[in-house]
């Protein structure tokens, strides 16, 4: 009887080590491939040569610009956040897909005024959050910087001069209404330059 019960115990372990241990490998599969399908996720961004370049002026060098697809950018968590965040533990910033096309159409007649200054506004912001800087983290004080450099960074884009100050117009009516519904971009110490029609 004893033996029996020995066995049968012994069994029933046996079972249940074999469960877990399934188990556990079914988990450690769904952990390898969605680590493998984030990380194909991740390479996925385009990485705009000229975008990282007119950024990495502000940046100084640090980080990336990461364009993402439609579909990437409306399955990414932090997009309801606005049109662009930045990791700036990782050093990348990733800009929706109306972003990237405002700044890659800067001079061009296919994207409106408005979008290629939101662009122009947004790769210079984000530059600026990852630029180790002391105020990096602070809105005001970077939504400042993307004002203060906005025509130059136009023309780095590759507008004209002209065309860099037509646009700056735009850039200051988004600016405004930013500020208007999220005071935490408004730098009172900010002193920009006001838009004025050329001479």
């Amino acid at each position: 009887m004893g033996t029996l019960h020995q066995r049968w115990t012994g069994s029933r372990w046996r079972s249940r080590l074999f469960t877990c241990a399934a188990q556990a490998a079914r988990s450690l599969a769904l952990v390898v491939l969605t680590t493998l399908v984030l990380a194909e996720a991740a390479q996925a961004y385009e990485r705009p040569a000229k975008l990282n370049e007119v950024a990495a002026s502000y940046s100084l060098g640090v980080g990336e610009i990461r364009c993402p697809s439609q579909r990437e950018w409306d399955t990414d968590f932090a997009s309801s956040f606005g049109y662009a965040y930045t990791n700036m533990l990782d050093d990348y910033s990733v800009l929706s897909p109306l972003v990237c096309a405002g700044a890659l159409g800067v001079a061009s007649n296919d994207v409106p005024d408005w979008q290629q200054a939101l662009g122009v506004l947004v790769v210079v912001h984000e530059a600026f959050h990852l630029r180790r800087w002391r105020w990096r983290r602070n809105e005001g004080k970077v939504e400042c910087q993307a004002m203060v450099y906005f025509k130059e960074a136009a023309v780095r884009l590759g507008a004209s001069a002209e065309r860099a100050h037509s646009l700056y117009v735009y850039a200051m009516a988004l600016h405004m209404h930013k500020i208007s519904l999220f005071p935490q971009y408004r730098d009172r110490a900010c002193k920009l330059t006001l838009w004025a029609p050329p001479q």
